[in-house]
């Protein structure tokens, strides 16, 4: 299958309006829902945003024939017209009271209940995450691609693919929560799989193609062919005739609420090189909140440990393999200690010594897979602390992997020439015929 940005190049050097139709084709869904869904379901609104991402594109082609993860920056682009939309008409009320009258498109409606109240602040949360988590759940959950593939577009191993997805699956769930909205991982990735993207309208596709390439200056051929082919009450904008080049306006409204629009994104743009720039400096923003972020889980996660500690010693806790993994250390932070995430490291630490995780007996005969991520303190001294189990696909792999970890040595992070505190998490595969130990691209 030809990429996306190949059919971007097509598009931007050749005008192959075929190379563009078949672009809409494979996002149409992604962007209709997520307009559908911003739009609070009026559908024929979402139809308009669908429109305006799609004519964004056909204009910026040649500025994202590199863009690393082009649904990413289709789904971005529907929140900011969507949101622009609703800023310029300003009728939000009436698009809650549309949305209870009209019947829904989708040949597959929404049944759950967790769904009706993640929909409507889906894609408020989504944009909250940092650039490389959103790429991941988008892949992952909208565009229903394998792990592989996932990882081929983040430039990742499979398994870091996967680690990197159910971490922000996890970040996800955790500003989905702060909304009032709480459910299991696998309740929200069950519920992202089947109703985050849903079939557009027939024709949406052809009209949203068509109206791109016109206002990008496009053939007008294809406006006559929709015309003639097309039976959707769709708002069209214009309707372009063969011959002299002549236009007929029709929808005189639609038509100059439309012009506003290019006109005012117009403006917009002109402020920026081009439109990978613009994403860059977003990407940056969002990754220097993310690091952000990180230094405060770390933080929540160290004291989350201690509890699980404390949990462990006083009852028999739901984890209660921790408590008795040998050679363990513990290490109690002052409040004037810094705790640094790698990424903001001038020199990581690095591995000495590695004992190999035992794969547990009962798991091997029984021919069971899994993985266990361990969250540990790298200490000034070199030394592993805090180990713990921070999630697992089977509790059985749990002991060998925390007293695996607990037992290596490093040399200690750096940070202006000193030693420092380094908070890390690993992930340890357990699969039969091979070695439990992590690969070099699956340290975070």
């Amino acid at each position: 299958m030809t990429d996306d940005s190949e059919l971007l190049r097509r598009y931007a050097h050749e005008r192959s309006e075929a190379a563009f139709a078949e672009l809409v084709a494979r996002h149409v869904d992604l962007v209709y829902s997520a307009a559908l869904r911003q739009t609070r379901g009026d559908h024929h609104r979402a139809q308009e945003v669908t429109q305006m991402v799609f004519t964004d594109l056909a204009r910026k082609a040649s500025a994202l024939i590199r863009h690393p993860v082009l649904p990413a920056w289709l789904h971005r682009s529907t929140h900011l017209a969507a949101l622009d939309l609703h800023r310029r008409e300003g009728r939000r009320s009436r698009y809650e009271r549309a949305a209870g009258a009209e019947t829904a498109v989708s040949e597959n409606p929404v049944d759950s209940h967790a769904w009706e109240g993640v929909g409507p602040v889906l894609d408020e949360a989504l944009n909250e995450l940092d650039e490389r988590d959103r790429q991941a759940i988008l892949l992952r959950y909208f565009g229903n691609r394998p792990f592989g593939e996932v990882g081929r577009s983040l430039r990742l191993s499979e398994n870091a693919a996967r680690m990197r997805v159910e971490r922000a699956l996890g970040k996800l769930q955790g500003r989905l929560a702060k909304r009032g909205i709480t459910s299991s991982s696998a309740a929200l990735a069950a519920a992202l799989t089947g109703q985050a993207v849903v079939a557009a309208p027939s024709g949406v596709a052809v009209a949203s193609t068509s109206a791109a390439i016109a206002a990008a200056g496009g053939a007008t051929a294809s406006w006559v062919a929709l015309m003639s082919t097309s039976k959707l009450p769709l708002a069209l904008t214009a309707l372009l005739v063969a011959g002299g080049g002549a236009i007929v306006a029709t929808q005189e409204r639609s038509s100059r609420r439309s012009a506003a629009e290019m006109a005012e994104l117009s403006r917009e743009d002109a402020a920026f090189p081009g439109l990978l720039a613009q994403d860059q400096g977003l990407a940056a923003a969002a990754a220097a909140q993310a690091r952000s972020f990180r230094d405060e889980e770390a933080t929540v996660g160290i004291l989350s440990g201690q509890v699980r500690d404390l949990e462990a010693k006083s009852d028999a806790s739901r984890r209660p393999a921790v408590a008795h993994v040998p050679n363990r250390r513990a290490l109690n932070l002052d409040a004037g200690t810094s705790l640094w995430n790698p990424s903001v490291l001038d020199q990581m630490p690095k591995m000495l010594k590695q004992n190999r995780p035992e794969y547990p007996p009962e798991m091997r005969n029984a021919g069971a897979s899994g993985q266990v991520v361990v969250d540990f303190i790298v200490g000034t001294d070199g030394l592993v602390y805090n180990a713990f189990a921070l999630s697992s696909s089977d509790q059985a792999f749990e002991d060998s992997a925390v007293n695996a970890v607990s037992q290596w040595t490093f040399s200690s992070g750096q940070k202006n020439g000193q030693s420092v505190y380094t908070h890390m998490q690993v992930p340890i595969v357990f699969k039969i015929g091979e070695p439990p130990v992590p690969t070099s691209d699956t340290w975070f």
